[in-house]
Parts: C-alpha cells; structure tokens; sequence
C-alpha cells in the first residue's frame, strides 16, 4: 500500500523477522482476550523495541532521513531520532498514553474520577503497568545509556517536545488539566487516497435498499468472534434495518452462517458505510470509533481487548454510545438498546452530531500533516518529506 502511493519503504531488520513472520503473531492475538491479549503484546514489543534500537539508527542514517514521525507507543524510535539528532514527531494513533493522576491507564475501562480514591486507583494502574514492562523500559535505557542520552522513567519522557498529535477526537477524550502545549487533537486521519486502498472494493453496494444501515465490525485483530456476531445478527432480525456485518474473515475463509438476511461480509470499505450509518457496533477501536463519531454515528462498544476498555468508557463518558461487556452480550439486552438508539432524537445520536461538528473542526489528516510540516521545517528545511 505504501509503495502504490508513490512512498518508498524500507524494512527493518529482514534478517531477524523475515516476510511472514508477523502472522504467526496475528492469528495467537486473536485467540486471545482481556488481560491474557495484553500479556502477548507486551512480549511482542519487547521484540519490536529491541530490532528498531539494534537496526534504526543505521538505517537513518543510510536512507539520509531528516526527521521522523513515531508512535507514542514506539520509543525505541523516538530514542534512535534522538540518537542521530533528528527532530521527531509523537504520533498518537490510539489513546494518548500521557499520564496524568485523574486518568486512568490505556489499559483498563475504569471511570474518569478526581476523587482521591479514583486517584489512588490510577496510581496502582501505573505501577502495575511500570511493571509489566519493566524489561522493556531496562532495555530501552540500556541503549540510551550507551547512546549517552538520560534515561527515561515514564512514557511521558520519550514522546516530541515539538509536537505531539492524536487522532482522538478532544471531545471524547477525558478531562485533562495539564496537557503538553504541543499536545493536538485533530480528529480521524483519512482521506480519498486512504479509503480507496481499503479492502473492500468488491463490496455490493447497490444491494444497500435504503433502510436505517447498522455497520458492525470487530476490527481486524480480534474479529473472529462467531458468537458475538451471531448475537448482532439475531438482534437485528425483524427490525428495520439493513445490517452490514463484516466479520473479518481472510483469503478463502468461509463466511460464518448467521440468522437474518443480512449483508455479511469478509471485509467492506468502512469509511463509505460510516457515512450512511444510522448505528455502529463496534470492538471499541480508535479508528472505527473516531471515524463513526465524525460522520456522526452513535456507538455501541463491545471492548474486547487492548485499549478498547479504556475508549469503551470514554464512548459511554460522552454520551454518544452504549457499553456492553463481550462475555454477557445477549440477544435481550442488545435488541432494545438497538432500537432506542435508532430513534431520530434519540439522545445517543444527538450526541453523536454533536461530535460530529467538533472532529469535522478539527481538522482531520490535513491539519495534522500542517502541524508535523510547521514543526519540523524549520528545523530541516522544506524538503525533508523526501526522505522521511
């Protein structure tokens, strides 16, 4: 995909983790759930972390890169920029991970709270999660050591001094008191060129009639959840609706048999069905979360993993959606919360467009590529995107 668009890409580390060697990885996550899932991801980062430190500098250096764009979750290499003496940018796909004494860790659905026990809460959530990843955060200053650069002690220390940007909508975000001056929402990043290189192109969309479209998806990690779809397919039978189920199914794979006559599918071209969609189920994902709420679609987040918990609850915290846990989904309790929500007024989908207004304000891909060109220019002259 990044080579189609004219970007050139090259990999790190071949040697170590040949063509292939991620999906091994991809089919053991999504058999996985809840803390279980957490566990595996911290140990493929310590993989990941220790292949940028050992190969990324190089590789700068070689390629001739002016400046890089690094996830927040990533500081291997925000450290190798820092390394070399290249400017960087924190990247903020998901939940921002600053931490602050209010808010809860990425890792858990707890309630946003200021009492002095929500902060006391919060506190332990941090040291436990200090701790799981301790032998990463030793790895990680075992180099910087080496590198002669001072060690870090919380996520906070690795991330921009230039910039900082999140496709998380402001508004669905907790209450912060202290963020970063350089910290920007700027809303969902997409674009044409992005959504016409999604899978999905084969979808019938002239079999769309009409009715009220509900889109669900689990995401693409965790979607293999038969039961679950099974219980939105039998909820939305008999209403009326024209439910899209995409159900994440690869290759060859069958198509799992559900009730209804509904539209299920492997994989569908998700930003088009937003922009029709009357109600999104969704895993609780920050892309499908952020790009439903900025064509003002209401939620209903069935969080399975990872940091889905935590936008779970910031969904139910804004009002534009409802919450249900995975293991007690039923038929009885998802049918009535999907005909409450698709009333016209309904209050979930006030708010919704309420939301709507704001992620369309902020900006979107374009005001985040303004903001990475205004911070970083300066510093490297007007063509460091050829390399970068």
């Amino acid at each position: 995909m990044i080579r189609s668009e004219g970007l050139r890409f090259v990999p790190l580390g071949p040697e170590q983790y040949p063509a292939g060697s991620l999906a091994p990885f991809l089919t053991a996550l999504k058999e996985q759930q809840g803390f279980r899932s957490t566990l595996l991801a911290i140990r493929a980062a310590a993989g990941i972390l220790r292949l940028i430190l050992d190969t990324a500098p190089a590789a700068f250096e070689k390629e001739a890169i002016d400046a890089v764009l690094t996830d927040q979750n990533e500081p291997a290499a925000a450290s190798a920029a820092e390394h070399l003496g290249l400017p960087f940018v924190s990247i903020c796909t998901s939940l921002p991970i600053n931490r602050e004494s209010t808010v809860p860790p990425s890792f858990v659905g707890w309630d946003f709270g200021t009492t002095l026990m929500a902060r006391l809460r919060n506190k332990f959530g941090y040291a436990v999660s200090d701790f799981l990843t301790r032998n990463l955060e030793a790895t990680l200053n075992e180099f910087r050591r080496r590198w002669g650069l001072h060690a870090v002690q919380s996520p906070d220390d690795s991330f921009s001094k230039l910039a900082q940007i999140a496709q998380m909508p402001a508004e669905l975000n907790f209450p912060r008191r202290s963020p970063p001056a350089n910290f920007y929402h700027t809303g969902p990043w997409f674009d044409n060129i992005f959504e016409n290189s999604l899978p999905g192109a084969e979808f019938p969309m002239e079999r769309l009639d009409g009715r009220p479209l509900l889109y669900a998806s689990l995401g693409t990690l965790q979607s293999s959840h038969n039961r679950l779809f099974h219980v939105i397919a039998e909820a939305c039978t008999g209403l009326n609706v024209q439910a899209v189920l995409a159900v994440g199914a690869r290759g060859e794979a069958a198509l799992p048999n559900l009730p209804g006559n509904h539209l299920v599918v492997g994989f569908a071209p998700q930003i088009k069905l937003l922009r029709r969609a009357a109600l999104t189920i969704t895993h609780a994902g920050m892309n499908t979360t952020a790009q439903a709420l900025h064509f003002g679609s209401p939620l209903i987040a069935i969080p399975l993993a990872h940091d889905q918990p935590a936008i779970a609850a910031r969904i139910k915290r804004s009002g534009a959606g409802l919450v249900f846990a995975a293991k007690e989904l039923s038929v009885a309790k998802l049918r009535p919360a999907i005909e409450a929500m698709l009333e016209k007024d309904s209050p979930w989908r006030v708010e919704a467009r309420r939301m709507q207004s704001m992620s369309v304000a902020a900006g979107g891909v374009e005001r985040a590529a303004d903001i990475v060109e205004q911070s970083l220019m300066p510093r490297t002259g007007p063509h460091w995107l050829r390399t970068a």
